[in-house]
């Protein structure tokens, strides 16, 4: 099979495709597509087993092997430190730096596609590295930009674009090396992030990897909260009726009980960011390279194969979801008969044992978009119902601006 060359195009025929096929089927010749939930659980929980990082390029120079570092361990630093954050202070100090950059904005006829990746990033990005000068923030978030851009952008980019492309991420590796060097031997103060952790661990992961790790925890606050940040938006405007269970909820919530368990506080609310996340989660399509043979039965994979997965094609398989294009937050009430058969149809942050270890967090950033939005600000929009969705690396509403105004 001929992977065509539009996004939308490849995922409906892979979507015709697994009904018919049960989920599990060779798209080409060298990727097996693995979108039935069970076998995606398993498949994603037992190749994870030893995984570990990759060797540092001086290593590799040298021919020597540095200590290894399993991603288990790296993954456990985060959680920790996720763990520190999770806290009514921090939550809200992110929901005041949304407010912030969202004042920025005020009165504007704005991207809100792009709005909302700036709002995600700047919140974001003390989280994962603070502590930053504006010239490195600045950086950093330059690199960050133009990567979802490659992402995004309908069209492809000229070798210009590639070239400046390059010299940014080498710039910002600077700065990532330069921060936790220094962070290590004193001459910059430790920070509660994301980072920080490694540090600690510089002499065993060496530079080359910790620069590897901080770039992952970079690059995944970089592109997939913004692209949620956008679907919320551009869900909460085609459903006024939504909104206004929004604001009655959000307009009653204590403020205390908000920040200090949100998803408790404001279970209407959970329920809309959750329904968002099982139409619109980002990425659309997962590859992945297996290091262990899996049986499925009608096919099989030997290590070093290819397979893809799909949060977004589990979320819509008619298999385990009742009417799975409508959207309908009421699907997450206890016992809704079109609610997910089982918890492995809905995946929204991957699987364990490696789903995305910012889950939490995130769902605390688009609850409290939802808040910003309901109590806040004003969201006009022309003719939302005409809008569309793009199917790119993620989804991608399609001309979509508006203005935000103070209520």
């Amino acid at each position: 099979m001929t992977t065509p060359q539009h996004p939308e195009d490849f995922l409906h025929s892979i979507r015709t495709r697994s009904a018919a096929e049960d989920g599990i089927f060779w798209v080409d010749d060298t990727r097996l597509g693995v979108f039935e939930p069970e076998a995606a659980r398993r498949v994603s929980a037992e190749n994870w087993h030893r995984f570990v990082l990759h060797d540092r390029l001086i290593d590799m120079l040298r021919r020597r092997r540095s200590p290894e570092v399993r991603w288990s361990e790296i993954r456990s630093a985060w959680l920790t430190q996720l763990h520190t954050l999770s806290t009514p202070e921090h939550h809200g100090s992110l929901v005041d730096r949304m407010q912030r950059i969202i004042d920025e904005r005020l009165g504007e006829g704005v991207d809100l596609v792009m709005l909302t990746q700036d709002v995600a990033l700047r919140s974001m990005l003390p989280v994962a590295l603070s502590g930053l000068t504006s010239s490195e923030a600045e950086v950093v978030r330059r690199d960050l930009e133009l990567k979802l851009l490659r992402l995004v952008s309908p069209e492809p980019a000229g070798v210009w674009h590639h070239l400046k492309f390059i010299a940014v991420q080498l710039r910002s590796g600077l700065v990532v090396r330069r921060v936790l060097r220094q962070r290590a031997d004193g001459r910059r103060g430790r920070e509660l992030d994301l980072a920080d952790p490694f540090v600690d661990l510089l002499p065993r992961l060496g530079m080359d990897r910790a620069l590897d790790v901080v770039t992952t925890v970079l690059t995944a606050i970089g592109g997939p909260p913004g692209t949620a940040a956008a679907s919320l938006l551009y869900e909460f405007v085609r459903h006024p009726e939504w909104q206004e269970r929004l604001t009655e909820e959000l307009s009653a919530v204590d403020p205390v009980a908000f920040r200090t368990a949100p998803t408790h506080a404001a279970p209407v609310t959970h329920r809309f960011v959750k329904e968002v996340l099982r139409l619109w989660s980002p990425p659309l399509l997962l590859v992945r390279r297996t290091k262990f043979p899996f049986d499925f039965g009608k096919a099989r994979l030997e290590p070093g194969d290819w397979y893809l997965l799909s949060p977004h094609l589990i979320h819509r398989d008619e298999r385990v979801w009742k009417q799975p294009d409508v959207f309908d937050p009421d699907r997450f009430l206890p016992g809704a008969p079109h609610g997910p058969a089982d918890r492995s149809c809905y995946v929204p942050f991957g699987w364990a044992p490696k789903k995305c270890v910012g889950a939490n967090i995130g769902t605390v950033q688009l609850m409290a978009l939802c808040h910003l939005l309901c109590t806040r600000y004003r969201l006009t929009v022309d003719r939302p119902e005409s809008l569309t969705m793009a199917l790119r690396f993620a989804p991608v509403p399609e001309d979509f601006r508006g203005r935000l105004a103070l209520r």
